[in-house]
């Protein structure tokens, strides 16, 4: 008798400041090529989302995006806005509303997004029967986060093997 097992639609949600910061801030860098090849591996990823917020004065930041999309990345590109002293793309508006506008095309989703304002949308998807598996940096996660996953909760740190970049290269975020 032929097995026949039914894939499960899956796709991956990063918010790229979320994870870059996270890793940055365990002394790490991603490669992002590899993380792409991670997700599509281990959880047969189809459709990978990509939420950046760039400088469009940075020239570096451009040739960045250029090589996520030649990876197979599908970019959510935000321009960040400057307050003060500090700087904010805010792309959890844009995250949510794929997630939302999707839910008839995946079953699973892979977060890559410990902010604890996702709560809420994780809650509802859950509700409506979807899978959601979070991948983040255990001191980026809100506790609501890791109380709602359970073992759905992935420490990002465990994947630094298989998705590190052994080099920082300059100007790279």
């Amino acid at each position: 008798m032929e097995n026949k097992t039914k894939q499960i639609t899956t796709y991956a949600f990063i918010d790229a400041s979320n994870i870059i910061y996270g890793a940055k801030a365990e002394g790490w860098f991603i490669a992002q090529k590899k993380l792409l090849f991670y997700l599509r591996k281990k959880f047969s990823v189809l459709k990978a989302f990509f939420y950046y917020g760039k400088d469009s004065k940075n020239d570096k930041q451009e040739k960045f995006l250029n090589k996520l999309k030649e990876f197979g990345f599908i970019l959510r590109v935000k321009e960040i806005k400057r307050y003060n002293n500090k700087i904010k793309a805010n792309c959890d508006v844009d995250l949510t509303m794929d997630m939302l506008l999707k839910t008839k095309e995946y079953q699973r989703a892979i977060v890559l997004s410990g902010d604890g304002d996702f709560v809420p949308l994780f809650t509802y998807l859950i509700k409506q029967g979807k899978e959601i598996i979070i991948i983040s940096s255990p001191k980026r996660t809100a506790r609501e986060i890791k109380s709602l996953m359970g073992g759905n909760y992935i420490d990002f740190g465990s994947l630094r093997y298989f998705i590190e970049r052994k080099t920082q290269k300059k100007g790279r975020p």
